[in-house]
This record gives C-alpha cells, structure tokens and sequence, in this order.
C-alpha cells in the first residue's frame, strides 16, 4: 500500500512538473492549470512538501529561460531598463496584495473560470480586431517599448496575483493595446520573466527556509526541477519561434473551454 502511494504521487509531481514546463511561458495561466491539475490528482497544494515542490518546477521553469534569454539581457541596455521599470511596480504591489489576494482567491474555482474566459475573450477581440486592422493598414506595430510602456506593463503584470489572469496573457494584452507589435511583446513577456519569476522563487525560498533545511529527501525535488526545465526549455524555444507568427484567439478559445469544464464539474 505504502510503495503503490509513493509511485502515485511521484506519478502525481512528475504530471504538475510537464504542467509547469508547459504551462509557465504560455497566455493560458500556468497556476490554474496547477490547481486544477492538483483538484484531479488527489495532491495538497496547501502541503508545506509540495509547496516546497512547486518552488522547484518554477524555479526549474525560469532556468530554461535564463538559458535561453540571459545573453539577450546582458547585451541590451535599454532591454534593462525596461526591464527594471516594468519589475519594480510588479514587485510593489505584489509584495503588497500578494498574500491578502492568495486567501481571499485561493479554491475560488468561478472566479477563476471567470477571468480565463474573459481573458480568452479578449484574446480573440485583439486577434480578430485590432492585430487584424493593423496588419490590413501594414503596419505590426511599435517594434520597442518605451520606459512609460515598461511601467504600464508591470503595473498590469501584478494582476497575474488573480489566479487564471496568466502573467504572460496580461503583458500581451497589455502591449498590443499600447501599440507595441505582437512580436515585440511576446519577447519582452519572456524576458520579463527571468526577474519576476526569480524574485517570487527567491523570496518563497526565503520565507521557507528552514523548513526547506530540515526535509530528509530532495529526490522529488531534484527530479522535478529537471523535468520543468527539460520541458521549460524545450516549449520556450519553440514558443519563441512560432508564437509571434500564431494567433492569439487559439489561446483564446482554449482558455474560454478550460473555463467552461471548470464549471461543469468544480462548481
């Protein structure tokens, strides 16, 4: 009984580290797909253990984009400051609301079937609309943005508190109503990533410290932390190929149907 329970659940964290990989770099919100995928499992997301897990896939997750974008942003100096303007209103308001928001949404399945649907919506409304007036007049868009664009960007990004939002979905939204060219922003958004994924890792990790020294085992850890970024790695290279040329309403009509079978059987 006990070794069929331990395969369970290695079977059970190997699933949430593809779901981390897969899901983190993707306008689809990687922490409903968590959730979700933990409802199904059987697994406590409230576990001190697999909190401790689920600091490692994304810690995982962010090192497939280190490996794919750190020379970029150590090259680019207005990449940077870009950077720091869009990070630094993200880090205030989600040190601010993070932890309030957290228990106020946490289980909320409506709401959170909600904000995916309405994202969706306005995923294929910029698609269908306004991306496709611009491409009919031949213009893409802005090819940078801005360091007031950067700013706008990373006040929106700390929405991504809500789960369903998607930190990636909202920075999209976000530049393409500013005017910035589909391309343009899927990029930053990945870039943008590194230090809004580092810091949160960074100041979980430090917040569980000493619970984190005092495990016995790191072998789920480890093997889960390889497995998001094997995967991480992989969907975010071909993500940054093919995304810009993609149209967001797939995003869009994917993410009104996962709302859709969260209602019909979590609420």
């Amino acid at each position: 009984m006990t070794t069929r329970y331990t395969l369970l659940m290695s079977f059970s964290y190997f699933i949430l580290a593809i779901l981390e990989g897969l899901t983190e770099y993707l306008p689809i919100s990687s922490t409903a797909h968590l959730i979700l995928a933990g409802k199904i499992l059987a697994v406590d997301l409230a576990d001190p253990y697999v909190k401790f897990y689920l600091l490692f896939i994304q810690l995982g997750a962010l090192c497939a984009g280190v490996a794919l974008f750190a020379k970029r942003i150590l090259t680019d100096r207005s990449m940077i400051a870009n950077l720091i303007a869009s990070f630094i209103p993200t880090a205030i308001l989600g040190y601010a609301f993070y932890s309030s928001f957290k228990h106020l949404l946490e289980g909320n399945f409506l709401l959170m079937a909600i904000v995916l649907a309405l994202g969706g919506v306005m995923f294929i409304y910029l698609e269908k609309s306004l991306i496709s007036r611009r491409a009919t007049a031949g213009s893409a868009g802005k090819n940078a943005l801005s360091v007031k664009d950067a700013v706008i960007v990373g006040i929106t990004q700390a929405l991504a508190i809500v789960p369903g939002v998607s930190r990636s979905g909202i920075t999209i939204v976000t530049g393409i109503l500013l005017g910035i060219s589909k391309a343009a922003i899927v990029e930053y958004t990945f870039l943008l990533a590194l230090p809004t994924l580092g810091a949160a890792v960074v100041y979980d990790a430090y917040k569980s410290r000493d619970a984190l020294l005092a495990l016995s085992s790191y072998s789920d850890l480890i093997a889960g932390f390889a497995v998001a970024a094997v995967v991480g790695f992989v969907t975010l290279w071909f993500l940054r190929k093919y995304l810009p040329r993609m149209s967001l309403a797939h995003f869009g009509w994917y993410r009104i149907a996962l709302a859709a079978i969260i209602v019909s059987i979590f609420v």
